[in-house]
């Protein structure tokens, strides 16, 4: 998958390209979204995820990269503040270390 053009402007990875796209799934967004997204997109302070639409790209992610990939665990392992910062380049480091 080609990365997302906000992605490939800031040097994104594969995986961050992924995790936007799973993203743009989730959320129900078009295609065009995915420009505005950045390695350092914040999934709660950018983009204002709820609960239901992180526990669908919990699923996708698990999907996707095998079931080493389990971002609840992951997330209850963060502190708040951690949690309100995680970015789209957290999840994909997550996602490359545990798959």
């Amino acid at each position: 998958m080609p990365p997302a053009p906000g992605l490939a402007r800031e040097g994104g990875t594969p995986t961050q390209a992924a995790v936007a796209e799973l993203l743009r799934e989730v959320t129900g967004e078009d295609a065009e979204w995915l420009a505005g997204l950045g390695p350092a997109t914040r999934l709660d302070g950018d983009l204002y995820l709820d609960s239901l639409e992180v526990a669908a790209l919990g699923e996708r992610l698990a999907a996707r990269f095998g079931p080493a990939v389990d971002l609840p665990a992951f997330l209850a392992g963060l502190e708040f503040e951690a949690l309100l910062e995680l970015s789209i380049a957290d999840v994909a480091s997550y996602v490359d270390g545990a798959a």
